[in-house]
């Protein structure tokens, strides 16, 4: 089964009054929430990589909307509606975000390497040890400029917070959220 994939439409004109750099520059200020999404591309096994651009999209249904870029090597296992897993590290697990952020020589399967790993009921795969993880089928994807903007309907939760910090990214570099 094939996921909705909808276009923005082909007459709107996005204004260019600010630099990409400065924009980029401004949006390393906002501190996010640290994200390793993962899949199964049925061609090329399991990818996956480290977001920010996930929040809470609804609470009923439940379901997470995700931005991830149309180049990345998960956009093709999303399009075709491969279930993910979104999984929230803690701080202890932050070699397993930069390895999925490429942030180290591992690509591909290879990411996987960080961390452990098992199948969620979704078939999924979940890092096992993350303070929360969302698995979700793919309700709906769209495209829109470099990003695929995807609505993930949650079909299971897993928590595991119980003395864990989160794991937050903001300047160029990963941290925690609480003051203890």
């Amino acid at each position: 089964m094939s996921a909705i994939v909808a276009a923005a439409p082909r007459d709107v004109q996005m204004p260019r009054t600010v630099d990409p750099r400065g924009f980029k520059q401004g949006m390393r200020a906002l501190a996010g929430a640290v994200a390793i999404l993962a899949t199964e591309d049925p061609d090329h096994g399991c990818c996956g990589l480290t977001a920010t651009a996930v929040c809470s999209f609804s609470a009923d249904p439940p379901s997470l909307l995700v931005c991830i870029n149309q180049k990345s090597s998960m956009a093709a296992a999303i399009r075709e509606g491969s279930p993910l897993s979104i999984n929230l590290p803690a701080t202890d697990q932050e070699h397993v975000a930069r390895a999925f952020g490429g942030m180290t020589t591992a690509k591909g399967v290879a990411r996987f390497s960080a961390g452990s790993w098992a199948r969620g009921e979704s078939g999924a795969p979940i890092l096992i040890g993350a303070r929360a993880v969302f698995e979700c089928s793919v309700g709906e994807v769209i495209a829109r400029s470099s990003h695929l903007i995807v609505i993930g309907l949650v079909l299971a939760v897993t928590l595991d917070r119980e003395g864990r910090e989160p794991l937050v990214y903001a300047d160029g570099r990963f941290a925690t959220a609480c003051n203890r």
